[in-house]
C-alpha cells in the first residue's frame, strides 16, 4: 500500500480528530464560505454554526457510510486549512467529491493539489469512470477550478434554492476516466 496516496509535499489528507473541531468552526464560520461549505443537508450553508453544531457535523462525518470527509493538513504547520469529502451513495462507480480550502489557503494551489490526490485515488484504486461535483451558479470561482481541472458542465437544476431573494441554479459537473487519464498523460 502506498503510505503517501493522501499527501504531497505541502498537505496530507487524513481522517477528522476530535480536536479538529474548533479550526473546523472557526473558517465553516468565515462569511465568505456562506453558501458553499459542503456540509450535511442537515445544517443551513448560510447561517452562522455553533461549536456543538460542527461538533455534530464531524460526528455525521466519521458515521458516514459509502463515502469519507477528510481534513486538508498543512504539512507546513500542520493546521487543518479544508475538507474534502467523496460519497458514492447508490453507485460505487460514479462518486461525488466536493472541497473547501479556508479563506486564508485560497489562491495558493491547495485546492489542486487535494483534488489531483483524490482523483488520483479514485481512478487508481477504484471502480470509479466517473467523477461527478456541483456547485451554484453564481459560485464562478468554483465553475472556472472545475473547468480549470478537466470537469465539463453536465446539466442543471433550476431554482435550486434562494439567494439574496434571488433563484439560483445548481450545475452538475463531471469528469470520465478516460478524460482524467488523458489530462495526466496516462
Amino acid at each position: 500500500m502506498n503510505e503517501n496516496r493522501f499527501s504531497s509535499e505541502r498537505l496530507c489528507l487524513r481522517a477528522f480528530e476530535p480536536d479538529d473541531v474548533t479550526v473546523l468552526h472557526a473558517y465553516l464560520n468565515h462569511p465568505s464560505l456562506t453558501g458553499r461549505r459542503y456540509i450535511p443537508w442537515s445544517h443551513s450553508n448560510d447561517i452562522p454554526l455553533s461549536l456543538t453544531q460542527v461538533e455534530t457535523i464531524l460526528e455525521k462525518w466519521g458515521k458516514g457510510e459509502k463515502q469519507f470527509h477528510l481534513a486538508v493538513v498543512s504539512s507546513g504547520n500542520d493546521k487543518v486549512i479544508g475538507h474534502a469529502n467523496c460519497d458514492w451513495g447508490w453507485d460505487p462507480h460514479c462518486p461525488h467529491i466536493s472541497l473547501v480550502i479556508a479563506p486564508d489557503y485560497q489562491r495558493q494551489g491547495y485546492g489542486s493539489e487535494v483534488f489531483n490526490l483524490i482523483l488520483r485515488y479514485l481512478y487508481e484504486n477504484t471502480h470509479a469512470h466517473n467523477v461527478a461535483g456541483g456547485m451554484n451558479d453564481w459560485n464562478q470561482t468554483a465553475r472556472a477550478f472545475a473547468q480549470k481541472h478537466g470537469f465539463k458542465e453536465t446539466g442543471k437544476m433550476r431554482r435550486a434554492g434562494l439567494r439574496n431573494g434571488e433563484f439560483y441554479d445548481w450545475i452538475g459537473v463531471d469528469i470520465l476516466r478516460p478524460e482524467w487519464q488523458a489530462l495526466e498523460g496516462a
